[in-house]
Protein backbone atom coordinates (compact mmCIF):
# COMPACT_ATOMS: atom_id res chain seq x y z
CA UNK A 1 0.00 0.00 0.00
CA UNK A 2 1.01 3.46 -0.71
CA UNK A 3 1.27 6.53 1.23
CA UNK A 4 -0.20 9.42 -0.02
CA UNK A 5 3.07 11.86 -0.74
CA UNK A 6 0.94 15.13 1.22
CA UNK A 7 0.05 12.19 4.44
CA UNK A 8 3.93 11.53 4.20
CA UNK A 9 5.09 14.96 4.10
CA UNK A 10 2.68 15.90 6.98
CA UNK A 11 3.51 12.87 9.70
CA UNK A 12 7.56 13.63 8.21
CA UNK A 13 7.05 17.18 9.69
CA UNK A 14 5.20 16.38 12.76
CA UNK A 15 8.42 14.01 14.12
CA UNK A 16 10.95 16.34 12.45
CA UNK A 17 10.03 19.20 14.45
CA UNK A 18 9.58 16.86 17.40
CA UNK A 19 13.07 15.81 17.01
CA UNK A 20 12.65 12.37 15.58
CA UNK A 21 14.77 12.68 12.83
CA UNK A 22 15.39 9.28 11.68
CA UNK A 23 11.39 8.48 12.39
CA UNK A 24 10.88 11.41 9.91
CA UNK A 25 13.67 10.55 7.25
CA UNK A 26 11.48 7.14 7.42
CA UNK A 27 7.90 9.25 6.58
CA UNK A 28 9.50 11.00 3.92
CA UNK A 29 11.06 8.25 2.21
CA UNK A 30 7.73 7.05 1.96
CA UNK A 31 6.09 9.71 0.01
CA UNK A 32 10.09 10.34 -1.81
CA UNK A 33 9.22 6.65 -3.65
CA UNK A 34 5.81 8.38 -5.20
CA UNK A 35 7.14 12.06 -5.58
CA UNK A 36 8.05 13.47 -8.85
CA UNK A 37 9.65 16.58 -10.01
CA UNK A 38 9.69 19.26 -7.62
CA UNK A 39 8.30 17.26 -4.87
CA UNK A 40 10.73 14.56 -5.08
CA UNK A 41 13.78 17.25 -4.49
CA UNK A 42 11.97 18.58 -2.10
CA UNK A 43 11.47 15.12 -0.17
CA UNK A 44 14.75 13.89 -0.60
CA UNK A 45 16.29 17.31 0.69
CA UNK A 46 14.23 16.64 4.00
CA UNK A 47 15.25 12.87 3.83
CA UNK A 48 19.00 13.94 3.81
CA UNK A 49 18.73 16.77 6.51
CA UNK A 50 16.31 14.93 8.89
CA UNK A 51 19.89 11.54 8.04
CA UNK A 52 22.18 14.44 8.71
CA UNK A 53 20.61 15.64 11.66
CA UNK A 54 20.50 11.85 13.47
CA UNK A 55 24.01 11.75 12.79
CA UNK A 56 24.49 14.61 14.59
CA UNK A 57 21.94 13.17 17.85
CA UNK A 58 24.37 10.34 17.48
CA UNK A 59 27.52 12.58 17.50
CA UNK A 60 28.86 11.88 14.02
CA UNK A 61 29.44 15.88 13.34
CA UNK A 62 31.30 14.99 10.01
CA UNK A 63 28.54 12.55 8.54
CA UNK A 64 25.92 15.35 9.40
CA UNK A 65 28.12 17.91 7.33
CA UNK A 66 28.48 15.41 4.38
CA UNK A 67 24.22 14.69 4.78
CA UNK A 68 23.85 18.55 4.69
CA UNK A 69 26.18 19.71 1.72
CA UNK A 70 23.90 16.68 0.07
CA UNK A 71 20.69 18.45 0.92
CA UNK A 72 21.47 22.00 -0.04
CA UNK A 73 22.83 20.22 -3.70
CA UNK A 74 19.83 18.28 -3.88
CA UNK A 75 17.73 21.41 -3.49
CA UNK A 76 18.63 23.31 -6.19
CA UNK A 77 15.85 25.64 -6.87
CA UNK A 78 12.77 23.27 -6.50
CA UNK A 79 9.84 24.56 -4.24
CA UNK A 80 6.75 22.42 -3.37
CA UNK A 81 4.84 21.60 -0.54
CA UNK A 82 4.56 24.98 0.86
CA UNK A 83 8.45 25.28 1.32
CA UNK A 84 9.93 28.30 -0.54
CA UNK A 85 13.72 26.89 -2.16
CA UNK A 86 15.01 30.25 -0.39
CA UNK A 87 13.55 29.84 3.32
CA UNK A 88 14.65 25.79 3.00
CA UNK A 89 17.97 26.84 2.19
CA UNK A 90 18.13 29.31 4.96
CA UNK A 91 16.87 26.69 7.50
CA UNK A 92 19.74 24.48 6.12
CA UNK A 93 22.38 26.54 6.56
CA UNK A 94 21.21 27.29 10.03
CA UNK A 95 21.71 23.97 10.94
CA UNK A 96 24.87 23.86 9.37
CA UNK A 97 25.91 27.19 11.41
CA UNK A 98 24.67 25.18 14.62
CA UNK A 99 26.46 22.08 13.99
CA UNK A 100 29.79 24.33 13.55
CA UNK A 101 29.35 26.34 16.60
CA UNK A 102 28.78 22.87 18.66
CA UNK A 103 25.49 22.76 19.56
CA UNK A 104 24.51 19.77 21.11
CA UNK A 105 20.94 19.28 19.92
CA UNK A 106 20.08 21.41 16.06
CA UNK A 107 16.32 22.24 16.96
CA UNK A 108 14.78 23.33 13.64
CA UNK A 109 11.31 24.11 13.07
CA UNK A 110 10.36 22.83 9.92
CA UNK A 111 6.70 24.10 10.08
CA UNK A 112 7.06 27.44 10.13
CA UNK A 113 8.98 27.48 6.83
CA UNK A 114 5.79 26.64 5.61
CA UNK A 115 4.19 29.02 3.46
CA UNK A 116 0.59 27.32 3.75
CA UNK A 117 -0.93 25.05 5.89
CA UNK A 118 -0.62 21.66 4.54
CA UNK A 119 -4.18 20.94 4.48
CA UNK A 120 -5.05 23.40 1.60
CA UNK A 121 -2.95 20.56 -0.87
CA UNK A 122 -4.96 18.64 -3.13
CA UNK A 123 -2.65 15.67 -5.47
CA UNK A 124 -3.26 16.11 -8.61
CA UNK A 125 -2.88 13.14 -10.52
CA UNK A 126 -2.19 12.83 -14.33
CA UNK A 127 -1.57 9.28 -15.94
CA UNK A 128 0.43 10.22 -19.54
CA UNK A 129 2.37 8.53 -21.68
CA UNK A 130 6.71 8.61 -21.70
CA UNK A 131 7.46 11.04 -24.90
CA UNK A 132 10.46 8.28 -24.99
CA UNK A 133 9.93 4.66 -24.09
CA UNK A 134 5.55 5.05 -24.23
CA UNK A 135 5.31 3.60 -20.74
CA UNK A 136 2.16 4.84 -18.99
CA UNK A 137 3.34 7.20 -16.27
CA UNK A 138 1.50 9.06 -13.05
CA UNK A 139 2.45 13.05 -13.15
CA UNK A 140 1.37 13.72 -9.41
CA UNK A 141 1.77 17.88 -9.17
CA UNK A 142 0.35 20.13 -5.85
CA UNK A 143 -2.56 22.74 -6.70
CA UNK A 144 -0.27 25.72 -6.38
CA UNK A 145 1.69 24.32 -9.69
CA UNK A 146 -1.92 23.18 -11.74
CA UNK A 147 -2.28 27.23 -12.10
CA UNK A 148 0.72 26.70 -14.58
CA UNK A 149 4.47 25.59 -14.89
CA UNK A 150 6.90 23.73 -16.59
CA UNK A 151 9.54 21.88 -15.31
CA UNK A 152 11.72 18.81 -15.87
CA UNK A 153 11.54 15.48 -14.44
CA UNK A 154 12.78 11.95 -15.45
CA UNK A 155 10.68 9.11 -16.81
CA UNK A 156 10.51 6.34 -13.96
CA UNK A 157 10.98 3.65 -16.44
CA UNK A 158 13.58 5.28 -19.05
CA UNK A 159 15.43 7.85 -16.75
CA UNK A 160 15.49 9.96 -19.59
CA UNK A 161 14.27 13.59 -18.55
CA UNK A 162 10.98 15.52 -19.92
CA UNK A 163 9.90 18.59 -19.98
CA UNK A 164 6.51 18.79 -17.98
CA UNK A 165 4.00 21.58 -19.10
CA UNK A 166 0.88 22.56 -17.16
CA UNK A 167 -1.59 24.52 -18.52
CA UNK A 168 -5.46 25.70 -17.24
CA UNK A 169 -7.91 25.86 -19.71
CA UNK A 170 -10.93 23.45 -19.30
CA UNK A 171 -9.62 22.04 -16.74
CA UNK A 172 -5.77 21.19 -16.01
CA UNK A 173 -4.21 19.76 -19.14
CA UNK A 174 -0.34 18.20 -18.07
CA UNK A 175 1.74 17.65 -21.29
CA UNK A 176 5.43 15.78 -21.68
CA UNK A 177 7.79 17.14 -24.20
CA UNK A 178 11.08 15.31 -25.10
CA UNK A 179 13.80 17.39 -24.26
CA UNK A 180 15.22 17.62 -27.48
CA UNK A 181 11.95 18.85 -28.82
Amino acid sequence: MTIPIIDSFRKGLALFDAGQFHPAHDAWEDGWRAAHGPRRAVLQTLILWAAALHQQQRGKAEGARRLLAKAMKRLGTSSALGLAADDLRDALADSWAQLDAGAAVVTPCLQALCAEAPDDFVELDHRSQCPYCGEPVLVSLDAEASTGATYVEDCPVCCRPWTVVVSMGDGVTVQLKRGDE
